[in-house]
């Protein structure tokens, strides 16, 4: 393992924020990887000092651009090499990354970029660039990153660095200014511009740092949206504090083989990703959980979850983290089988990380404990409020909204929450998504839309009820439901909406289902850039049907229709 002086670099640390840490592993270990790209088999290595070099070379390009201030520059990009060392090169520079996801749609994204004021685009590759470049705001200078149609911009990454050559490094920026602006996904209006500084930055990843334990060295696996300030802090913040090597997934054709290639000590993932890894292993048992199951607990079991983990590309894994919602328990248990153990974490782009589960007690729907630094209280209300060293600045340009949110050090997570004596916590659902039925009493979605997302007949989930006699559900059914016929399908949906039914109060009981006939996505309008379900679309598309359906429902007995 390198050494500095001397000094024993087994102890994980790197001084100061992320700029600072580049600057340390490139000088102590400037010829170890960094930053991997895998394309058509063959691995293009950037080493620390080569990516360092170019981020000073791009971030004195930038303050050239824009003759020394502190503007804004957005990031357009799958993940790749070079969007991190855009990203930070602009902070490099004393200016502010806005990063911009690849899924958003054309109205955000012209929000996103007008609002925030932004000035210059990084573009990498994106599905959505066709779709969007009509609604790129004016004033926008468009670089385009290594590898793309530099038709699609103005000017290419190469010659826009030739732009700093022979000019001065700006100063290191004050790391307490505003470093980064991310757009959250606006599932109830306009997305909000949450600002972090690059030290709010180190302190939250310096929580990862201590929950994970990892060391210099560690191999990252980068798939999940770097525009998202979860993939960004767990994968790129967290290598760079390390001094660790990210490889990045080329795309959905080759995440197994890219995956495999990487052979990450840290692998991190939301519940989708954990169950399609445990159905590949089932498909290649032919679909047989009991045979499989037997397997992994019989007298070769050590044998053959270790072939397991090897065809994953998970047998050097020593820590894997989920977000987002909690696994759920059956999943874990194909983990635990494989000799992997699989952690829940919670956070919020305002604040992280805030929980994480220790593997060791698991807690049936809880999100853990909190995490080192991390105070937590329940509000009267019943409102999760956070205190902690990863606060944000704030939102941008939105005093109304920081009032709401921000209020005397403690962040206003807008989630419903429950502690118990031990100190575990679990979400209730949104305090805003809460609804009165017709019976005056209130009944939280969230916990029970989770429910039903954990049976495999389920793909996606909402329900809706204000006003109604009792709440009615909307369900995307699974592909495995869908093999069914449609009277089993039904039979089965009915049955497990029964089952979910007896542990409800009697007011929170689902009394109608409406089968969707298409799944929702962010194409068609009812999911976010984030992949989180817009709520007032839901109620846009299916209140007719809705209604209908609330308007037959008897007590003891559920009402489902097929949408037309």
């Amino acid at each position: 393992m390198p050494t500095n002086g001397g000094r024993d670099m087994t102890d994980n640390t790197a001084p100061g924020h992320a700029l600072d840490n580049i600057a340390h592993w490139a000088t102590v270990q400037g010829s170890e990887p960094w930053l991997v790209a895998l394309a058509g088999g063959e691995p293009t290595v950037y080493t620390w000092a080569v990516a360092k070099a170019t981020i000073d070379r791009a971030a004195t390009a930038i303050s050239a651009h824009f003759g020394g201030e502190r503007k804004k520059a957005a990031v357009l990009s799958k993940n790749r090499a070079h969007w991190i060392m855009a990203d930070m090169a602009i902070l490099r520079a004393g200016c502010i990354t806005v990063p911009v996801f690849t899924t958003m749609r054309p109205e955000t994204f012209h929000y996103v970029l007008d609002f925030a004021e932004v000035e210059l685009l990084f573009l990498g590759e994106s599905a959505n660039w066709a779709e969007v470049r009509e609604h790129l705001p004016e004033g926008i200078t468009v670089v385009t990153l290594p590898g793309v149609n530099p038709s699609l911009g103005d000017i290419t990454w190469e010659d826009f660095l030739k732009r700093g050559d022979g000019l001065p490094l700006p100063a290191m920026p004050d790391g307490d200014e505003v470093a980064t602006i991310i757009f959250t996904s606006g599932t109830t209006g306009k997305p909000k511009g949450v600002m972090h500084s690059l030290n709010s930055l180190k302190r939250a990843t310096d929580g990862l740092v201590e929950e994970t334990g990892s060391t210099p060295g560690w191999r990252f696996f980068s798939y999940l949206p770097l525009a998202h300030l979860a993939e960004r802090l767990v994968i790129e913040l967290h290598a760079i504090r390390v001094g660790g090597v990210i490889h990045f997934n080329e795309g959905l054709e080759t995440f197994t083989s890219d995956l495999g290639y990487a052979k990450p000590d840290y692998f991190f993932g939301v519940p989708r990703i954990w169950e399609k890894l445990v159905q590949g292993v089932l498909a290649a048992m032919g679909g047989d959980a009991g045979a499989l199951k037997a397997a992994l607990t019989g007298p070769n079991a050590a044998a053959v979850s270790a072939g397991i983990r090897e065809k994953l590309g998970l047998a050097s894994v020593k820590s894997m983290l989920s977000t987002t919602a909690p696994v759920p328990p059956a999943t874990k248990e194909w983990f635990d089988l494989f000799g992997l153990s699989l952690l829940d974490g919670y956070g919020q782009t305002e604040i992280l990380p805030i929980t994480t589960t220790s593997g060791h007690e698991p807690r049936h729907g809880s999100v853990g404990k909190p995490v080192k630094g991390v105070e937590l209280r329940v509000t009267d209300e019943g409102e999760l409020v956070v205190r902690a060293r990863g606060i944000s600045l704030g939102y941008y340009n939105a005093p109304d909204k920081n009032a709401e949110t921000f209020r005397d050090g403690w962040v206003h997570t807008g989630d419903r929450a429950h502690i118990d004596e031990e100190g575990y916590v679990y979400l209730r659902g949104r305090v805003k998504e809460t609804f009165k039925t017709a019976k005056g009493k209130y009944v939280a979605p969230g916990p029970i839309e989770t429910q039903f997302q954990q049976s495999e007949l389920v793909e996606q989930a909402c329900i809706v009820g204000h006003g109604l006699p009792q709440p009615v559900i909307m369900l995307v059914p699974s592909e495995l439901a869908l093999t069914k016929t449609a009277e089993a399908c039904e039979a089965a949906l009915l049955a497990l909406t029964a089952e979910i039914n007896a542990g409800l109060e009697r007011h929170a009981q689902i009394g109608g289902i409406v089968l969707s006939s298409e799944p929702w996505t962010i194409e068609n309008a009812i999911l976010t850039h984030t992949m989180k379900i817009r709520r007032e679309r839901i109620l846009a598309r299916y209140s007719g049907i809705v209604e209908d359906v609330a308007s037959r429902i008897a007590h003891g007995s559920i009402e489902l229709v097929r949408e037309k």
